[in-house]
């Protein structure tokens, strides 16, 4: 039975399988339609940049390649389990981890901390059973039609599984000894795209660790606010044109961006919102934590927009940050691994 872990980011869908595939892919999804240059130029191959797929009788592309549809949207809305999006995104990130001969999956998934109690257990049994088959056009298969079945699917606390990602490495064995001992207290601040979700643990006897509600929660912060300044900054230079994600990106990698001929430096406009960002972060959380974060025996840094922020949260919090590795993929390795453990502990009471 494989077992599939997808984190659904505002930003970036990551997906991991038991049997050590993952991909990672903007969470982006917009209404398909034929390609006659595709073919032409040879692009029509098995890349994660180029899937597109039938869903439901609807033609969508998905990812990389829904930069170049009319209507590419991500997912905003409260309740995001509801929305054909969702399930397009979920399906083909479980499909391009597992083989085309797979059928039958065990899937662990998450929600943000403010919508975990609320939603747990809705979206869980919107998600269980026999999957809408996915038509793929191009993509990691091509002129494939696969339905999988979600034989049992847990979900988690977003942040809470990316501690345990955090703690405990894939051998299982600790790997912050010292931050065990039980009463010790932990935290972590998971930057997403669109929110920053922050939670704080109490070691157990066992190794095991409890959640402390009320230090915990999601700020209205992330990598969406960059985005947003760098957009209201091309807006004020050229005249108030827009731009799209893909020019977004290509600002943040090269700082500059050509515009009619002539090269607009965004250096500075990049630099004062990573500031202000990681200051309305920082608040945040020390309204929250207040001095009681002085007492945490470690703080770890995660998500996608971790990296992006490190270096100007790090004063914030006395240089105490541990920045996790493989931090975009903390939550998607937390399921996986809570995941795996909880589904033997369920298929050995079966079986008595």
């Amino acid at each position: 039975m494989e077992k599939v872990a997808v984190d659904l980011g505002y930003g970036f869908v990551k997906a991991i399988s038991s049997s050590g595939k993952r991909v990672l892919f903007p969470s982006l999804v917009g209404k398909g339609y034929e390609r006659a240059l595709t073919d032409l130029f040879g692009q029509k191959n098995l890349t994660l940049s180029n899937m597109q797929v039938v869903y439901q009788g609807e033609d969508y592309f998905i990812g990389e390649l829904a930069k170049e549809s009319r209507s590419a949207s991500r997912i905003f809305e409260r309740e995001r389990f509801t929305h054909v999006y969702t399930h397009v995104l979920l399906n083909a990130a479980i499909q391009a981890v597992t083989d085309k001969s797979t059928k039958n999956v065990q899937l662990a998934t998450g929600l943000p901390l403010d919508f975990y109690h609320a939603q747990a257990k809705e979206f869980q049994q919107s998600i269980t059973g026999i999957q809408p088959k996915l038509e793929w056009k191009t993509g990691p298969f091509s002129h494939v039609s696969r339905a999988v079945h979600i034989e049992q699917a847990l979900v988690f606390p977003q942040g809470a599984s990316a501690v345990f990602s955090a703690l405990i490495n894939h051998e299982g064995s600790f790997g912050y000894p010292h931050l065990m001992r039980e009463g010790a207290v932990v935290a972590l601040i998971d930057v997403g795209f669109r929110t920053t979700d922050f939670v704080v643990v109490e070691m157990q006897s066992g190794g095991s660790f409890a959640p402390i509600a009320r230090l915990s929660g999601t700020a209205d912060e992330g990598v969406i606010n960059l985005h947003r300044d760098i957009r209201q900054a091309f807006k004020a230079q050229t005249g108030g044109a827009d731009i799209n994600e893909f020019f977004i990106d290509r600002i943040l990698k090269d700082n500059e961006l050509s515009y009619k001929g002539k090269r607009i430096d965004f250096a500075n406009v990049i630099e004062k919102s990573k500031q202000s960002i990681s200051a309305n972060i920082a608040d945040r959380l020390k309204g929250v934590w207040a001095e009681e974060s002085d007492l945490y025996e470690g703080i770890f840094l995660a998500g996608g927009g971790g990296d992006l922020f490190e270096s100007y949260l790090q004063p914030s919090f006395d240089h105490r940050l541990i920045t996790i590795n493989e931090s975009q993929f903390a939550n998607a390795i937390g399921y996986l691994r809570l995941g795996k453990a909880l589904f033997s502990q369920q298929s050995t009471r079966n079986m008595m």
